[in-house]
């Protein structure tokens, strides 16, 4: 169904005031899962925010600044809402890029964020390079040579700013986001292919099914699936290996998890607008390079751009009935 974008927005504004959410940090939850929808990340996008809108934070304790420095700020979110604490932590690492050059922040025990994707955003936005990576909450992506969960999908994102708008690429460190098992399971499909291991060991379609998922690019993969293990868990004090059986359906509740956000000003390495104009000039050439027979040569990050620009402009949305029914009922 063709929905306009102006009435989803609206329809997800009215749930966000009718939870009490400031007005100030309603734009934002409202990108994080619209943008991922309109970037087409269905995994990642309007299917989640039902279960975001069902939670209830309101009687969480109120998150704690465990340390602050001039470069860094830690906080912990006491199971709090990782979008809300994900801005005011992505703020405070801008603030600190500003006066130091590089700003860093520490996020422990969120909720999910769903995308760091839309933090690195948010920061490139400003003009500043953001790096975004957090825990994918409970074990996924399997290790090479065996079939077994051992780390989140452990998404890395990053944003950088260009002459043209922030170039922005966001994915999991498995080979498909574990969204996809939540889709499927939602929508009654199949799997992607050669993809997703059962308690076999063998490849399945099936959702019910799914054990596992295989990380991207086999062992090179799972090197920064392990090291985001590592820097969102024991470097913060949180576990690693998480056990769960949340997260295959949407709504579920997942384990709380770490992040990092990393900014860096380059205003003060350089000139901003200079750096801009060299990283557009640096995809121009690129793209100017020989592509294979019947390929065209493709910038990570720049055909969901496109997509979404395409979107906004014609004010249209395609989501499945159900699903734009169900959102109707928020707030109602």
């Amino acid at each position: 169904m063709k929905i306009s974008i102006t009435e989803v927005t609206t329809a997800m504004k009215r749930a966000l005031e009718g939870k009490g959410y400031p007005e100030e940090d309603i734009p934002f939850l409202i990108e994080m899962y619209l943008g991922g929808e309109l970037r087409g990340h269905t995994s990642h996008g309007l299917a989640s925010f039902p279960g975001f809108i069902a939670q209830d934070f309101s009687s969480l304790p109120v998150p704690e600044v465990v340390k602050e420095t001039s470069a860094l700020f830690m906080i912990d979110a006491k199971s709090n809402s990782g979008t809300v604490v994900g801005k005011r932590a992505a703020d405070e690492a801008v603030a600190r890029a500003q006066k130091e050059v590089t700003g860093i922040s520490v996020i422990k025990n969120m909720d999910s964020w769903l995308r760091p994707g839309a933090v690195a955003e948010y920061i490139a936005q400003q003009g500043f390079v953001a790096v975004v990576i957090n825990s994918g909450g409970g074990v996924a992506v399997a290790p090479p040579g065996g079939f077994d969960p051992v780390t989140g999908t452990n998404p890395i994102a990053y944003g950088i700013p260009t002459a043209d708008g922030p170039l922005v690429v966001d994915m999991a460190t498995s080979k498909r986001a574990w969204g996809q098992v939540r889709l499927a399971n939602k929508f009654g499909t199949d799997l992607p292919a050669d993809t997703f291991y059962n308690d076999e060991g063998k490849v399945t379609l099936d959702p019910a099914e799914a054990l596992s998922v295989m990380p991207f690019g086999g062992y090179k993969g799972f090197s920064l699936a392990l090291l985001v293990e590592v820097m969102c868990g024991s470097l913060l004090g949180m576990p690693m290996m998480i056990q769960s059986n949340a997260g295959s359906k949407f709504g579920q509740k997942m384990p709380e998890r770490g992040g990092l956000i990393f900014a860096i000003d380059p205003a003060q390495t350089g000139d901003l607008e200079a750096f801009k104009t060299a990283n557009s000039q640096f995809i121009a050439d690129i793209k100017a390079t020989r592509a294979l027979d019947g390929e065209t040569i493709r910038i990570p990050g720049e055909q969901a751009s496109r997509e979404q620009a395409a979107k906004l402009k014609a004010d249209l949305i395609d989501i499945p009935d159900e699903l734009w029914a169900e959102m109707q009922k928020l707030g109602a």
